[in-house]
């Protein structure tokens, strides 16, 4: 809350020098006193009369005098600010596996909520929740899959920046599971004390738990596939468990576990074969000791895409080059594809493979050259030093004209080419990177390329391409002009300490000539993969006979979850397309149809997404109240239990360093500004002459 006030006295600050003000009462005290000492048509009024109306006739040419000095009026205005103080309550689903999960949901957030109502009186209070990121008010639900303490802090940091923040009371249990470490996001603001309230219970509790599941995110069908199962326990010495796999309700894999002390950790390992297409849910279970404190955490979903094969990429070379080692790191990393790396002199087959990538063009492979003559599929260009320019150029791949120099140049970004979006970083990284090694000579190109990048020599950009693509038949292709990104790799690695970029830029390239392009007019854009926390938003596109986007029809959505429920929706018109937003499923296997009729013809797509389970919160039971005495610690506040919130009531109310903070602000406002003025004016000269004419005189 913020308070204004005006206690102080004006301040008058002169356009002119101030001795004009007397010159003013010398011109209106003469101009008076002319006017009314020898006023013919007023002899018979009387004195008083005549001594009014003159007085009149002064402060009004005096007024007007004085407005024509340009006088400022300078004044203080006092703002009070209240000190800002967050009470921020964990609502992840950590809280509630305490022993006290009742009072957490009731006694204890009636006890929050006087709390904060309670110093309202001396500070502007506002109450937030928390698990992943921050929620206005308390709620009771305790739903959070995930808790990142560190994001309260950034949070209010960053929403309340240059705002009097008098402090932080933060009730949690002390478990985080995603994001930094909270005393890293302290340190932003170390002088704002931080009161924390330690919920939950840190006592060892008898608990037998899933912790994880290592497996592969995909399988081929046929074929088999490990899973590795992580089980730890706490006060369960001497007890044997059972650890099963299901295939939805069929049991499929199980073994017999023993523990041989107080808190163990194993892992158990299992063999699967993948039997059907599609994303298969599986479930791995640890059996319930006696008298154990949660059971929870003994399931765990996982998912594994049944597919029936990658896509395969060919990388043809002359001899090995540090290239091919850089742009296979790219293809490995993707579970869509699987690259074979041959000689170009092997090549005798190439209908197996969706990509080909030459490094180094020569002419010795037949198979080769008629798949680049032809346009037969799609194919990636990397040429250097060893390329055969000349035999390349008759295969017309977009540039006439041979050589056998080389040069280095660099990347220079081409704005307007649309096709592939390369990040900021991306160009940063490669605008500044090493250069490449490129066949210099009086080449031509197509005016049918598409030019990402030009090639640049020093601090100019030259007119010839660096990187181009184009169409052949039905297939793409791609050419870099120059070879050496492997040293654009390290670069981004030196600069970023990761090769995201290189990645980011060659994944986007390689994915934008292996799809297999879709003329469908209708098309539904939507992640195979979600998690329970992650918004779901679909957008879909509908063309015309020209290929022109158009959002006429409606557009229905239907999906269904693995129990058979059915629910529909209808996307959202956007300007020229279609948007809808399904919110946050639970996790599981949903299969989805879309459908429109437009032009008295029917569209429908369908497929299957996946909703991943979180379940981090029920991994561990045991509160970290030493990390919350810490933060209290390293930012001058205190640590207190829930059943003392009124000794820090009492603590918060008697610290002398969250006060109100007072700020005083200048105002300058001119004084013909002020319309009052203008006012008195005409009343003054309007009284005078209503008396005027009602004596007689004009």
């Amino acid at each position: 809350m913020i308070n204004f006030s005006r206690n102080n006295p004006l301040d008058f600050l002169f356009t002119y020098h101030p001795i004009w003000i007397f010159v003013a009462v010398l011109i209106a005290f003469t101009y008076a006193f002319i006017l009314y000492r020898k006023d013919k048509l007023l002899e018979e009024v009387s004195k008083a009369i005549k001594w009014s109306l003159a007085i009149f006739r002064f402060v009004a040419v005096f007024v007007i005098a004085i407005l024509l000095l340009g006088i400022i009026l300078e004044n203080f205005t006092e703002r009070k600010e209240k000190p800002l103080l967050f009470v921020v309550n964990d609502n992840s689903a950590s809280v509630l596996l305490s022993k006290d999960s009742t009072y957490y949901q009731n006694e204890y957030l009636e006890k929050l909520n006087q709390f904060s109502a309670s110093l309202e009186e001396e500070f502007e209070v506002i109450n937030y929740d928390f698990s992943a990121e921050l929620s206005p008010g308390f709620s009771s639900d305790y739903e959070g899959r995930s808790t990142d303490i560190s994001a309260v802090f950034n949070g209010i940091y960053d929403q309340y920046t240059n705002r009097n923040i008098g402090g932080i009371v933060l009730a949690t249990d002390g478990i985080y599971n995603t994001g930094a470490n909270p005393l890293y996001a302290i340190a932003r603001k170390s002088f704002l004390p931080i009161f924390t309230i330690g919920l939950g219970d840190t006592s060892l509790v008898r608990d037998v738990r899933v912790d994880h599941v290592n497996h592969n995110e995909i399988a081929f069908l046929g074929n088999q596939f490990p899973v590795e199962v992580s089980i730890s326990e706490s006060l369960c010495n001497a007890e044997n468990v059972t650890v099963s796999i299901y295939d939805g309700d069929k049991l499929v894999k199980q073994e017999r576990v023993s523990f041989n002390s107080d808190e163990a950790q194993v892992k158990v390992q299992f063999i699967m074969t993948a039997s059907r297409i599609g994303f298969r849910k599986y479930r791995a279970v640890v059996s319930a000791v006696e008298n154990e404190y949660s059971t929870k955490n003994n399931s765990a979903n996982f998912y594994v895409e049944v597919i029936d094969g990658r896509q395969k990429i060919l990388i043809a070379t002359q001899a090995p080059h540090p290239d091919i080692g850089a742009i296979r790191y790219v293809i490995d990393n993707n579970k869509n594809y699987e690259v074979d790396v041959m000689n170009i002199d092997k090549v005798d087959n190439l209908t197996p493979y969706d990509l080909v990538i030459v490094h180094n063009y020569n002419a010795k492979s037949e198979a080769l050259n008629a798949y680049i003559k032809n346009g037969e599929g799609p194919l990636l260009l990397l040429l250097g030093a060893q390329s055969n320019m000349a035999a390349l150029e008759k295969l017309k791949v977009g540039f006439t004209g041979t050589s056998s120099d080389l040069e280095e140049v660099g990347f220079a970004h081409n704005p307007n080419y649309k096709e592939i979006i390369v990040s900021a970083a991306s160009i940063q990284v490669f605008s500044n990177a090493p250069p490449l090694q490129a066949p210099f000579g009086n080449y031509k190109f197509s005016d049918a390329v598409e030019i990402l990048a030009y090639q640049r020599v020093g601090n100019i950009t030259l007119d010839k391409p660096l990187i181009y693509f184009s169409q052949k038949q039905e297939s793409r292709y791609g050419v870099i002009m120059g070879e050496g990104i492997w040293r654009w790799r390290l670069y981004d690695q030196m600069k970023n300490k990761s090769t995201a970029n290189f990645s980011d830029f060659f994944g986007k390239i390689i994915t934008y000539l292996a799809v297999k392009e879709n003329k469908d007019p209708f098309k539904v854009h939507l992640k195979n993969e979600y998690t329970e926390n992650e918004t779901i938003l679909i957008k879909a596109e509908l063309y015309n006979k020209s290929f022109d986007l158009v959002n006429d029809p409606e557009v229905s959505f239907k999906f269904s979850n693995e129990e058979g429920d059915e629910f529909e929706s209808f996307f959202v018109k956007t300007a020229n397309a279609y948007q809808l937003d399904l919110g946050k499923l639970k996790q599981g296997v949903y299969k989805w149809s879309a459908s429109t009729v437009f032009q008295d013809q029917r569209y429908s797509k369908s497929g299957t997404f996946l909703v991943r389970e979180i379940k981090i919160e029920y991994l561990n039971s045991v509160a970290n109240h030493r990390l919350l005495r810490n933060i209290a610690a390293n930012s001058g506040g205190e640590f207190y239990f829930p059943n003392e919130i009124d000794q820090l009531e009492s603590l918060i109310n008697n610290r002398d360093d969250m006060v109100t903070v007072v700020y005083q602000e200048k105002e300058f406002d001119d004084l013909i500004d002020y319309k009052w003025l203008f006012f008195l004016i005409v009343v003054l000269f309007s009284v005078e002459w209503f008396v005027r004419k009602f004596n007689g005189a004009y």
